[in-house]
């Protein structure tokens, strides 16, 4: 049985930083539904008129509205590529990231987890950046499943096991439309702490289905609608293919398999007029 109270006390300092960082550097989120609302009425975008935060996320959607509209959506793309990556590498995807590491250490701190799951790893960055933080403070004894819908995950494996001997590693093609493949299963021990990364906008709530019977907490790190109304910034993101999630429709869905469903950055979003939540936590 997990103890749903360490969990939950072990979010509160993230938390609580997080939301300094938000309403320091961010202070409103509605300025960037502003842009998007332009966008879409085809009216130029003046970027000096935006933080430099928020000028990345503009550009990506500017180049989903050109791209959708015309030659169509290919991640391949040198511009798209260039763009996302600044995205990914800008301060507000780098909190995240920050964020989530404070999180799953926090939680390591307080709760005897043996198996660490990483759905949507991606290129590693985030990855490398846990097993650094997990090696200076000494988790080095739990295991490290990681995950990705594509065949360069092994590479992503090779690269952390060199960088990381100390720590035991494991990778897997896991497209998460489909039931975890058996070998992945067979490396997990109990307790299981997991967390998901940004794939449920293009899988959809089933996802939830596929992935919450392997963990005893999970975390999910998705933008998850708080009011159930679509903005002009969802509707530019649907254009490629990403789903409209509402917080309270995930929640049903996780219920099945949690006692324990949590928002955690609610308050934060409220302070800085978000109309999602990104952090979502469930125990067990």
């Amino acid at each position: 049985m997990i103890d749903r109270e360490a969990v939950f006390a072990s979010i509160v300092k993230p938390m609580k930083r997080y939301q300094e960082h938000m309403l320091r550097d961010l202070k409103d989120w509605m300025p960037l539904e502003d842009a998007a609302r332009l966008l879409l009425e085809g009216k130029p975008i003046v970027y000096e008129e935006y933080i430099p935060d928020f000028r990345p996320l503009i550009k990506m959607m500017e180049l989903i509205v050109e791209k959708a509209g015309g030659p169509g959506w290919d991640w391949a793309d040198p511009e798209i590529r260039r763009v996302f990556k600044e995205v990914a590498e800008g301060n507000i995807y780098t909190l995240f990231s920050e964020v989530i590491i404070d999180m799953l250490i926090s939680i390591m701190k307080r709760v005897p987890v043996r198996t660490v799951v990483e759905v949507g790893t991606g290129p590693g960055t985030v990855t490398a950046n846990l097993c650094r933080t997990m090696v200076e403070n000494h988790f080095e004894q739990v295991p490290i499943v990681i995950s990705d819908r594509v065949p360069f995950i092994t590479q992503v494996g090779d690269t952390l096991r060199k960088s990381y001997p100390s720590l035991s590693i494991s990778d897997f093609i896991w497209n998460v439309r489909e039931s975890a493949p058996e070998e992945l299963k067979k490396q997990l021990t109990r307790p299981v702490l997991l967390f998901e990364r940004f794939c449920m906008p293009y899988t959809g709530y089933d996802a939830i289905d596929t992935i919450a019977p392997l963990g005893d907490i999970l975390i999910i790190v998705d933008d998850l609608s708080l009011t159930g109304k679509k903005y002009a910034y969802d509707q530019i993101y649907g254009k490629i293919g990403t789903q409209f999630l509402i917080f309270e429709d995930a929640k049903k869905r996780l219920e099945k398999y949690f006692s324990f469903i949590h928002a955690c950055d609610r308050e934060a979003a409220e302070a800085i007029h978000s109309p999602v939540t990104t952090f979502t936590l469930a125990v067990k």
